[in-house]
């Protein structure tokens, strides 16, 4: 008797078996799946959202710019640092006024906004846009 105790003890380690990893492992794997093409899908939403936001304000400085020199910024950096002969700037418009260096705001992406002033009497007056993802052509968003 006391030698088959002895014998079922050595046979019975303790852990898990390889067919009980693999087990756990496809049912992780299955939730995974479910989960993580709408969780990449929300972080997508966020950037479209910031930058849809960003835009927002750039639009706003841009037009403060106007009221306050009499024409629009040549370039978003005009926004940040006076440029020489605008009378009347009281920036900076965006980012941080307590900055040694302010920067205008960057797209949810980390990229560029997108600025062109069009010529005289043109309507819209200028274009304020991002690229947009750059994973993906043809994505670019507008400022509203």
């Amino acid at each position: 008797m006391k030698g088959i105790i002895m014998t079922m003890h050595k046979t019975m380690r303790p852990g898990f078996s390889f067919l009980e990893l693999m087990v756990a492992l496809t049912i992780i794997g299955i939730i995974a799946g479910f989960i993580g093409p709408r969780l990449f899908k929300a972080l997508g939403t966020g950037y479209k959202t910031k930058t849809e936001n960003v835009l927002k304000v750039v639009k706003q400085a841009v037009k403060e710019y106007k009221m306050h020199v009499g024409k629009y910024p040549s370039k978003l950096e005009d926004l940040v640092v006076k440029p020489e002969g605008a009378s009347g700037w009281d920036g900076p418009y965006v980012g941080d006024e307590d900055s040694a260096n302010p920067e205008v705001p960057k797209d949810g992406w980390g990229q560029d906004i997108m600025y062109k002033l069009n010529a005289p009497g043109t309507k819209p007056p200028f274009e304020l846009y991002s690229e947009g993802d750059p994973e993906k052509e043809d994505n670019r968003i507008d400022a509203k």
